[in-house]
């Protein structure tokens, strides 16, 4: 279910049952943060025998843990992992049988084609954001709705920190600057196309500065990480041995299974007007902007690998990183003639992808389609 929900462009990662909470507990540490938490239990689960319900009574094992977390227990925008909804999904074999009334969960009858199941899950989740919304606005925060975007800020003083309700716990809420700073908390339809119309208006500017792409990204970081779930970490300082100061455009940090390099991703922007390509017809070949580019991402990779840098790539990022995917974000998505030559191109540069502003534009619009 899981790469079912992601092509259906849904931030999804997988969590083994048994270290469930305990990833939570270290989500001030890890980033990990989600809106919904959702368990599928199919006829494989119980050994294709109905009458075991080891699997489903693990579920409820784990909710009830999950409901009594300290309020301590809270991702780093202050949301209380107790009060997170939880999605139980079970296969038609288990209906009637009682679960719906053990379990602290929203319990759905699984779907064939998941279509259906996704469908109940935004739905529940849109409930949740709602509730959330008015228990904020009742803590005394500020809420608005401008553009299709629910928005909350500027929020707390150091006096009111310790705000609480049943979804919020002030004390958790680790966000930088967020005495004086928006944060939006939900988008319905309008509110992603005023956003896509705000980034196509930024990317058609001839004059627009890498600057002002880095700022639209620091605040809709979601163009950035799509379908996965990550943070990105904009404008991280690395400092060699020698003193030398590195400091890349973003750092994709992923929040589960950040013990795997190849999770992480270090992506440098660059102008959207930039070519792409260069040179005739019978051997295209990344033009001198991008070969620049990739060059640049390269140091870091050289940086990242260096041992003598470990320490303080631990302390800055909390892991060692050593092997991380590069990425360039360049330029515009040629004519359709030339995407093959722009695939042959990218396959005799393995160690960087590079990705364009159309493409980010296109995985966007696909949320309103």
């Amino acid at each position: 279910m899981t790469e079912v929900l992601r092509k259906m462009d849904c931030s999804v990662e997988f969590l083994p049952l048994e270290r469930l909470v305990g990833n939570l507990k270290e989500s001030r540490t890890t980033g990990l943060a989600a809106d919904a938490i959702v368990a599928v239990v199919h006829p494989d689960g119980v050994q294709r025998d109905p009458g075991n319900y080891t699997l489903v009574n693990d579920v409820a094992k784990t909710v009830r843990e999950l409901r009594n977390l300290d309020s301590m227990f809270a991702m780093k925008d202050g949301r209380k992992w107790s009060g997170l909804p939880v999605i139980l999904i079970l296969s038609g074999i288990f209906s009637g049988d009682g679960i719906r009334e053990s379990i602290d969960a929203t319990v759905l009858d699984q779907s064939e084609d998941y279509v259906r199941n996704l469908e109940e899950i935004r739905g529940v989740v849109s409930q949740y954001r709602q509730r959330l919304l008015d228990e904020l606005d009742n803590l005394g925060l500020l809420v608005s709705y401008e553009h299709g975007r629910y928005r909350v800020g500027p929020a707390l003083t150091p006096r009111d920190r310790d705000v609480e309700g049943e979804f919020y716990y002030g004390p958790a809420d680790a966000r930088e600057g967020i005495r004086g700073k928006y944060f939006t908390l939900d988008r319905d339809n309008f509110g992603i196309q005023y956003e896509i119309e705000l980034f196509e208006t930024l990317i058609n500017k001839p004059d627009v500065r890498e600057l002002d792409l880095q700022k639209f990204f620091e605040e809709h970081p979601h163009f950035l990480i799509a379908t996965r779930l990550m943070q990105a970490l904009p404008h991280v300082s690395l400092v060699d041995q020698e003193g030398k100061l590195l400091v890349p455009d973003f750092v994709l940090k992923p929040i589960v299974a950040a013990q795997r390099d190849s999770n992480w991703e270090i992506l440098d922007l660059k102008h959207p007007q930039a070519k792409l390509l260069a040179g005739p017809s019978n051997h295209v070949r990344f033009s001198q902007d991008v070969m620049k580019a990739i060059n640049q991402v390269k140091d870091y990779k050289d940086h990242f690998e260096d041992p003598r840098n470990a320490g303080a790539i631990a302390q800055v990022l909390g892991h060692a990183l050593k092997h991380p995917k590069l990425g360039v974000l360049i330029g515009r998505m040629p004519e359709s003639g030339d995407v093959e030559a722009l695939e042959v191109a990218q396959s005799r540069e393995t160690e960087v992808r590079i990705v364009t502003y159309d493409e980010i534009l296109e995985t966007q619009k696909k949320l309103v389609r």
